[in-house]
């Protein structure tokens, strides 16, 4: 979790340009994840063959976040911006 989650305010950053990202509001890249962890149970149910949504419902049942989840949290900590991540990652 960001460090400001508990605040009741969260400032959104806005997409600004300039000479150094060309006008586009983004210079470099950072990287959104999701991570599965397969355990003994996570195993054993990717060994039964299932649907992939059973797989995804089971990692997020286990703390799972999603790569938009991840990148809203990025959001939220001033990294990058809601539309960047709606971009990349729209679910």
């Amino acid at each position: 979790m960001p460090a400001n989650f508990h605040k009741s305010e969260f400032k959104i950053p806005a997409q600004q340009g300039c000479l150094s990202c060309s006008s586009t509001g983004y210079k470099g890249r950072i990287g959104i994840y999701e991570v599965m962890v397969v355990d003994d149970e996570m195993e054993r149910l990717i060994l039964t063959n299932p649907a992939i949504i059973d797989i995804k419902n089971m990692a997020i049942k286990k703390g799972m976040v999603s790569m938009y989840q991840d990148g809203l949290i990025k959001v939220l900590e001033g990294i990058t911006t809601l539309e960047e991540i709606e971009r990349v990652a729209r679910e």
